[in-house]
């Protein structure tokens, strides 16, 4: 299953992404780039202060609940 991020989503770490790299397991962010590899996105994650690169089967989309 491929997904697609855009700049601007919001993302979390996925069961594959918290067993491979449990230092982040917990972690959600904020879609701010590409990266050089194809299979990567750069992500600011919250409480950080610059972006890290993170394999995109490693991330899952938090979807936005709008009120109205």
């Amino acid at each position: 299953m491929k997904s697609e991020f855009s700049i601007g989503d919001r993302v979390q770490i996925s069961a594959l992404g918290a067993s491979r790299c449990p230092r982040i397991a917990d972690k959600t962010g904020t879609i701010v780039g590409r990266s050089v590899y194809v299979s990567c996105a750069r992500v600011l994650l919250d409480g950080n202060k610059s972006p890290t690169t993170v394999h995109r089967d490693y991330l899952e989309a938090i979807l936005s609940v709008v009120a109205e």
